[in-house]
């Protein structure tokens, strides 16, 4: 019996450990966007937690920390009681938070106390996607559910071995066996769903991190300096993703993307678009019956003439039908357009995006999601890429959400010659991380993206354009 436990257990480690540490990688190389995930559930409509808001990349950054530091310490056996107890907690939370989302009543209400203490009735505010790998495994809040069930079964016994004292450190046989499990798993999964090869060098790297203090320490305590060495390493890894960009871009607006393809609906691109219907809630104001219909079987069966059992008419039965917040819902998968809000438009009101867009000459977007809280440490270097634009034939505009008096306004302080346009904020998000960025395109096609603190001398980027 025990043997059966510690082969499943050994099998579990390995899956479980492997993928806490994908999983933590894939968040933390995009912790801002883990961080907007998190903005998500914080809203009133949600969980109502908006007094976490604040906090929310230094949460993001401490859940990705956290899993990644989980995940190593299952692997080599580190604290294991400990590792034991807060990864099936993690588990627990995340299946019971898969649930909550996946079994939000996009109809339904709840009731909040608003700032100024009275109690009101507000519309739940379902999150779609939980953001449990990032944008590189999209996955509905049922998917993800199911995904946590999963991998709980496979916690449950690694929590049993803990404290029946069968996991301990490992000895050096058992941590190349385990170890080359991990690296296998992390393998085949970063090739098969990430297209990703860094996976497998991140695990490699906090795997010999730990060891390495393991090896060289005889202190009592030496399983906590494994966790700092530990840190050290996924905490480089998680400043440099902050300080610059994404190590690895799932976005739309990656480098190599087009995106006057993207921008393409299915129909645009000869291809088969996926088929939507509406749920629609009918209901008696008076009974309090409700049902939900296809808005398509209402039509296509005149619902509202057939009687029922009790041989009442439908409408007889739901006099009242929520037309207007009919819930969208897809019947048939097919190619969904990638980018829905970009739009580039100029203080005139006039969209300027197709034009962009379609010139045969470089582009430069200084773009920023928020202009009142962009950095401007690095403001000369964007005004020099302008006057080279200039000079060169190139074009450069700055791209935000403010209004056209708060570009004249920024624009006046900060010597910026170049043209200010406007777009959704939220999509500015998704073009790039930083506040600000640089984004580089030809022809719609993304070149190239840097973070300001990163962005190119003028003759820096002449000679990236003329190698190209």
């Amino acid at each position: 019996m025990l043997k059966a436990l510690d082969g499943l257990t050994w099998l579990s480690r390995m899956l479980v450990g492997a993928l806490f540490v994908v999983s933590g990688l894939i968040k933390s190389n995009d912790a801002l966007g883990f961080m907007y995930k998190l903005e998500e559930y914080f809203e009133p409509g949600a969980m109502n937690l908006e007094f976490l808001a604040p906090w929310g990349l230094e949460l993001a950054v401490f859940v990705c920390i956290a899993e990644i530091l989980l995940g190593i310490a299952i692997l080599v056996g580190a604290l294991p009681r400990l590792t034991a107890v807060l990864t099936t907690v993690m588990m627990v939370f995340f299946t019971w938070l898969t649930w909550y989302t996946a079994t939000c009543d996009p109809y339904g209400t709840k009731q909040i106390v608003d700032a100024s203490g009275a109690v009101v009735e507000i519309a739940n505010q379902c999150v779609l996607e939980c953001g449990c790998f990032g944008n590189a495994i999209p996955l509905t809040a049922y998917q993800s559910f199911l995904k946590d069930v999963v991998l709980l079964i496979f916690v449950a016994p690694i929590l049993l071995s803990a404290f029946l004292g069968r996991i301990q450190l490992n000895t050096p046989r058992q941590s190349t066996f385990l170890y080359a499990g991990a690296l296998l798993v992390t393998y085949l999964f970063a090739e098969g769903m990430l297209q990703w090869g860094f996976p497998v060098l991140y695990l490699a790297l906090n795997l010999i991190a730990a060891e390495a203090v393991k090896r060289r320490s005889n202190h009592a305590q030496k399983e906590w300096f494994m966790a700092l060495a530990v840190i050290v390493v996924s905490g480089f890894v998680q400043y440099w993703t902050l300080a610059h960009l994404p190590l690895k871009d799932y976005r739309p607006y990656a480098d190599g993307e087009s995106i006057i393809e993207n921008r393409m609906t299915a129909e645009e691109l000869g291809l088969e678009g996926p088929e939507f219907d509406k749920e629609i809630r009918f209901y008696h104001p008076e009974t309090g019956a409700e049902t939900l219909v296809m808005q398509s079987r209402y039509m296509d069966e005149k619902l509202w003439d057939k009687n029922n059992e009790s041989g009442k008419t439908f409408n007889e039965t739901y006099p009242e039908g929520d037309w207007e917040n009919a819930k969208e819902v897809k019947i048939k998968d097919g190619y969904e357009q990638r980018i829905m809000d970009f739009q580039m438009v100029d203080a005139g009101g006039f969209d300027l995006t197709d034009d962009i867009l379609a010139s045969d000459k470089p582009v430069l977007l200084q773009v920023s999601k928020d202009l009142a809280a962009m950095s401007t440490a690095w403001q000369d270097d964007f005004n020099a890429l302008g006057q080279a634009a200039g000079d060169r034939g190139w074009a450069m505009y700055g791209l935000t959400n403010a209004t056209a008096e708060e570009h004249a306004s920024f624009a006046a302080e900060q010597g910026a010659t170049y043209p200010f346009l406007t777009c959704d904020q939220t999509e500015l998000k998704i073009v790039v991380r930083a506040n600000p960025g640089l984004v580089l395109i030809q022809k719609g096609v993304v070149l190239e993206k840097w973070a300001g603190r990163d962005v190119p001398s003028p003759e820096d980027l002449a000679e990236l354009l003329n190698g190209r």
